[in-house]
C-alpha cells in the first residue's frame, strides 16, 4: 500500500483543499477523505462513500505525474497517519 496527501491550492469553495488516498499495488484507491476549506469532507470506501466523495475508477497517477500540476503538492504518508486521519473523520460519522 501507498498512502499520499495531495494539498491543492485553488479558490473554488465547492472543492477539496486536501485528498488523502490510500493506494493499492495496482494504484486504485481503497479509501479516500476529502476536506474543504470550510471544515466539511467526505469519505469514502469499497464499502461506502459520505459527503459526495467517491472512489475514482482510474489508476491513480504516479507523484511525478500529479507533481506536474501546479495547483497540486503531493507527498507520500505513512500509513500511522492516514489511519489517524481516517480513524478522525470515520469515527465523527458514528
Amino acid at each position: 500500500m501507498q498512502y499520499l496527501k495531495i494539498s491543492w491550492c485553488h479558490p473554488f469553495e465547492d472543492e477539496p483543499v486536501y485528498l488523502y488516498s490510500e493506494i493499492n499495488a495496482k494504484r486504485f484507491e481503497n479509501r479516500k477523505i476529502e476536506i474543504y476549506s470550510d471544515g466539511s469532507f467526505g469519505i469514502a470506501s469499497s464499502y461506502f462513500h459520505f459527503g459526495g466523495t467517491a472512489l475514482s475508477d482510474l489508476e491513480m497517477p504516479d507523484l511525478e505525474d500529479i507533481s506536474e500540476e501546479a495547483e497540486l503538492i503531493p507527498e507520500l504518508i505513512s500509513q500511522a497517519e492516514f489511519e489517524r486521519i481516517w480513524n478522525e473523520y470515520f469515527y465523527f460519522l458514528s
